[in-house]
């Protein structure tokens, strides 16, 4: 299911304690392992042996589209986000998620490009789920804390991403959903920015491209902010009827997540944003807000500061 996340026009259940998730869950003998270096150790210990999660950042040519001028990941970029993304995407779901949930439903297969995929349209694709087990991850050389935006949208991406698989297991919520901004769905959905896809109840442009990807991009462009941020990104569309619109469907995302996964999407945004704070290194009292393709302001102790 391919994903367009960023737009270059315009910049684009039940908790388990720690006794449930502790050891692995997969019995893999460490014969399997077939990276030995310091970076496939850590794919072996932290994703591959408890997760059978198979991680492919050598550049296998078989693998790429070699429509797009693409580059392989820097190995010293590995790491650092690998370890990254544990902190911020991983460890959330195991705290949220039942382990044997999560071994079972998540994804089985990374694959990790170095730089961005362009497109034609002027789009940029930051990642794509695929048969509901294989993620493709681009541009991982140029991720870094230091650039807020981008590092947000990367984690942004990885959400939406994962709940596209999520969302392939089970898609329960269809009948209900499908019906809130039935013919308001399109294939040119970046020519719209976002201020005026949420006038029309869609929280980003992106999500007027089809059903599945709104629906998605509620849980993500939620994930990724605070409570304080995301409700002002609501509540600050002029539209009430929008507003409405917007609001059903988070509420229809939140019970789909608790009825089918176990997992309260409040505590699980808070759990989300605190890690995505702790690798920026935002003290308390301080929170970004995040529109779905740009920061747009903070919230500094409760006021709201506007780029």
């Amino acid at each position: 299911m391919p994903c367009l996340m960023l737009g270059l026009s315009s910049f684009l259940f039940t908790s388990c304690d720690e006794d449930e998730i502790s050891g692995s869950i997969i019995e893999m003998p460490e014969s399997a392992m077939w990276d030995t270096t310091e970076i496939g150790k850590y794919i072996y210990e932290n994703f591959t042996k408890p997760y059978n999660i198979r991680i492919v950042y050598r550049w296998e040519d078989g693998r790429q589209d070699m429509g797009k001028n693409l580059t392989p990941v820097k190995e010293e970029k590995m790491l650092p986000f690998l370890s990254m993304l544990k902190r911020v995407w991983m460890d959330p779901y195991i705290e949220y998620l039942d382990s044997t949930d999560f071994a079972t439903f998540t994804i089985k297969e990374m694959l990790v490009v170095g730089s961005p995929a362009l497109n034609e349209s002027g789009t940029e694709t930051k990642g794509f789920a695929e048969g509901g087990r294989q993620i493709y991850l681009y541009d991982v050389n140029s991720l870094s804390p230091q650039n807020v935006e981008e590092f947000v949208m990367y984690f942004h991406t990885m959400h939406h991403e994962f709940a596209h698989i999520l969302q392939q297991n089970n898609k329960d919520y269809d009948g209900e959903y499908r019906v809130l901004s039935k013919g308001l769905y399109t294939s040119a959905w970046s020519n719209t920015t976002n201020d005026a896809a949420r006038e029309e109840g869609f929280i980003t442009a992106y999500s007027k491209a089809k059903e599945d990807e709104d629906f998605v991009e509620i849980l993500s462009v939620k994930l990724v902010n605070s409570p304080a941020a995301w409700n002002y990104v609501v509540n600050s569309i002029k539209s009430e009827s929008a507003r409405k619109i917007i609001r059903e469907k988070e509420r229809i995302v939140d019970e789909w997540m608790m009825d089918v996964w176990g997992i309260d999407v409040d505590k699980f945004q808070d759990a989300v944003y605190k890690a995505i704070k702790a690798e920026l290194g935002w003290p308390e009292g301080k929170d970004y807000i995040h529109d779905g393709n740009f920061i747009i302001g903070e919230i500094i102790n409760g006021e709201v500061e506007l780029y």
